[in-house]
């Protein structure tokens, strides 16, 4: 006998929406932004307040349309309601001329990712207001979501009064703690989520931190930057011709002329499709295409002539890429430290000289909610779903960056002409005129010469061939000699101090260790489970003697027991040698800005080792009081760069090595997003390890 039965969904899929769907704290409060943007809101206000205390709140404050008691219970109390779908694709737009931004209905269970308590008083133009608490785990407690009720509240004004309309949302008993790092992260997003070029002058947000606001203070605002970028670049694509301006603004000192150029051309394909001249197909479901390249020049010798080297090296590093706005208002994760959705950093590997880095650009594509309706918006809110759609953006944006390309290179190559006296060299390729050669041989009927000529590419190939391979073996070879070299001095200086035999053989066994570690780099075999604190601990024994040489006061949380150890992945030998090779640095970049006449009494040449959960996983620490990097992190790791007199410039490329073997990163975070002592202003290096 046949039956039937409803679907019952879960309370918990409440929780599923509202945080297993929510990647951070900072989406989830750019969801509740973007809610108030759907509302018509021309301000919202952020506030964190008494963070650090069990009173801790969040609070989204907009002066947005609001909401009646019918519209709460019939839609916002119903996930998955499509209204605002139907809004967008129906073209109906609000009284300001918005279309809005949400489509899923699920925007609103953010504020589980924030808090377990939520209070929302709500009020229309010339109604009552409305007054909603959820407490998620009374929610939860319940088996079925239809066992649930909601209280809703209708009385008189008393948040919105008068004429004032618009949504205030409280959440407390917050979920997670908000570091340094977050709210700087937090302060980032809110101040990127409408374009600083083109973005709507109706909407504004704005951050609150009572009694935190230091914790900002130092951050650049994006107008500022841009108006230092060396090249400025715009362009537009209707589906017929690209269009394009380009400006090219040498930095104060550079003595090169600056350029400015515009032009349309058609927007070229990749060879092998079906139309290598791109039409109205190419943007279907996309809409017109516009964006704009604020480009930087890092490289060394020209990043001197720019001001706030240490400043703009930071908001780079933090802003740097290419970010998405629909409308003006920005579809994240695009243009987020974790995110090259365009493959910019690989790109630079290929062509090094010649293509930018992320840290390199501040870019925006501009884009219409109604133009491109096949560009849908992941529920995770992390970008678009990777349909045909979003790979032909990806398309029109790079075909930009290739007259982008093509129109930097002679003003790149004039600056370092005018830097340095010397002209670029040109890369010196056999292929072309082999292939002069053979065609010359066909015109003038002298056939019999065509196998030589075809020997002579051959040995040409053969021998670029060996020069790479004994390329990468000498490399190989320099940085087993460079980390042998400083095992064995360190060994040699142990024994000439009389350090105890147990001391010395455990030294020894870091040799080895380091032997068995290169063994993995050849062999590449798997990294094993290791103790954090061991890897620090051993690191530092490395180092102790020239610690009490150097007089090198060291704070050592993880060591001394007030962080709590973690295992993690790792090679042990390849890792201790790079959190060596990170305290050896250190050592001697405190003893640079602390010389030996100032190094009296008081210790000031400082380093502090110790752990931090701002990465996501398991990170290791190692920070000082020296000046700090003013390289890029690029150069910082890349071999045989070095501002060490006599120095190898291995050290740092070793570590990031290690800590890609180990399934890690090397990054170099600035002491402000961290929580490190007062001291520890100069350069910090974050070894962030896979957990075991």
């Amino acid at each position: 006998m046949a039956k039937s039965a409803s679907i019952r969904p879960k309370a918990r899929i409440l929780q599923l929406l509202g945080d297993e769907l929510i990647s951070s704290p900072r989406i989830a409060v750019f969801e509740l932004v973007k809610n108030a943007y759907d509302a018509d809101a021309t301000k919202v206000i952020v506030t964190l307040a008494d963070l650090g205390t069990d009173e801790a709140k969040i609070t989204v404050r907009d002066n947005g349309s609001g909401m009646t008691g019918d519209i709460i219970q019939n839609i916002w109390l119903t996930p998955a309601n499509d209204h605002r779908r139907h809004q967008r694709e129906s073209g109906k737009r609000s009284l300001l001329g918005r279309l809005p931004l949400g489509e899923k209905g699920l925007g609103r269970f953010a504020v589980h990712k924030l808090g377990n308590k939520i209070r929302m008083v709500t009020r229309q133009a010339n109604e009552l207001e409305v007054v909603v608490e959820l407490d998620w785990s009374e929610l939860l407690s319940h088996d079925f979501l239809d066992e649930i009720t909601v209280p809703i509240e209708e009385r008189q004004p008393r948040i919105f009064k008068g004429r004032t309309h618009g949504t205030k949302i409280d959440v407390t008993d917050l979920r997670g703690e908000w570091t340094r790092g977050a709210i700087r992260d937090l302060h980032r997003s809110l101040t990127s989520i409408a374009d600083p070029t083109g973005g709507p002058s109706d909407f504004q947000v704005q951050l609150k931190i009572p009694g935190h606001e230091k914790v900002v203070a130092d951050l650049l605002d994006a107008g500022s930057v841009l108006e230092q970028a060396m090249w400025t670049f715009g362009f537009s694509f209707d589906g017929s011709q690209i269009d394009w301006t380009y400006e090219f603004k040498p930095y104060p000192g550079i003595k090169v002329e600056p350029s400015s150029q515009s032009g349309k051309e058609p927007l070229l394909r990749d060879r092998d499709k079906k139309h290598v001249v791109a039409g109205p197909e190419l943007i279907a479901g996309i809409g017109p295409v516009s964006g704009s390249f604020n480009v930087f020049d890092r490289d060394r010798a020209t990043w001197n002539y720019i001001a706030q080297k240490k400043v703009m090296s930071e908001y780079l590093a933090n802003n740097g890429g290419v970010r998405v706005y629909r409308d003006g208002i920005r579809v994240y994760n695009y243009g987020e430290p974790d995110d090259d959705w365009l493959g910019l950093d690989l790109r630079r590997v290929n062509s090094p000289t010649d293509r930018l880095s992320r840290n390199q650009i501040l870019g925006r594509v501009n884009l219409t909610l109604d133009g491109s309706q096949q560009l849908r918006e992941k529920t995770n809110r992390e970008g678009f779903v990777e349909n045909s759609a979003f790979e032909r953006l990806k398309e029109v944006v790079m075909s930009a960056m290739t007259i982008f390309d093509r129109l930097r290179r002679p003003h790149r190559e004039a600056i370092r002409t005018a830097l340095t006296g010397v002209k670029s060299p040109l890369a010196i390729s056999i292929d072309t005129p082999v292939a002069r050669l053979k065609a010359e041989l066909t015109n003038n009927k002298l056939d019999r010469l065509q196998p030589l000529v075809d020997e002579i590419g051959r040995e040409y190939d053969q021998l670029r061939e060996i020069m790479l391979s004994s390329g990468n073996a000498g490399l190989q070879l320099s940085l087993i000699f460079h980390e042998l070299e400083r095992g064995v001095r360190g060994l040699y200086e142990a024994i000439r101090q009389r350090e105890k035999i147990e001391d010395i053989e455990e030294r020894s066994r870091y040799l080895k260790d380091l032997l068995e570690g290169f063994a993995t780099v050849l062999k590449k075999e798997p990294a094993r489970k290791q103790s954090l604190a061991k890897i620090a601990r051993e690191a530092m024994f490395l180092n102790q003697l020239r610690f009490k040489k150097h007089r090198v006061a060291i704070d050592f949380p993880l060591g001394r027991g007030d962080q709590p150890d973690v295992a993690v992945r790792a090679s042990l030998g390849l890792a201790i040698g790079g959190v060596s090779n990170a305290i050896d640095n250190a050592i001697f970049w405190t003893r640079v800005r602390w010389p030996d006449e100032q190094a009296t009494g008081e210790l000031q040449r400082k380093i502090w080792v110790g752990t931090s959960d701002e990465f996501g996983d398991p990170a290791l620490i190692v920070a000082d009081n020296g000046p700090g990097f003013r390289d890029s992190s690029d150069d910082l790791i890349r071999p045989f760069w070095t501002r060490r007199p006599g120095g190898m410039g291995l050290g740092l490329y070793y570590a990031n090595l290690a800590m890609e073997l180990s399934g890690g990163k090397l990054l170099f975070p600035q002491p402000g997003d961290l929580d490190l002592p007062e001291w520890a202003n100069g350069a910090v290096l974050a070894f962030v390890f896979k957990g075991a």
